[in-house]
């Protein structure tokens, strides 16, 4: 199975937006000082519970 490529234009995560299958978001680390992008594994709106690293709805695909 191939990779997941990161977008150029990867949203940032934020409440109460709709994240349809495979869209992809990020968020800052301050301790790596970099942008870990994620990838939609299931459709939802998303809440405080369902940020990423929740496993339920995201997946790890790197960092910019």
């Amino acid at each position: 199975m191939p990779g997941a490529v990161i977008s150029n234009s990867t949203r940032i995560w934020d409440i109460n937006v709709h994240w349809s299958l495979y869209s992809q978001c990020g968020t800052w680390d301050p301790r790596g000082r970099g942008v870990d992008v994620w990838e939609c594994i299931e459709a939802h709106y998303s809440t405080t519970g369902t940020a990423p690293p929740n496993p339920m709805y995201w997946r790890y695909i790197g960092r910019r």
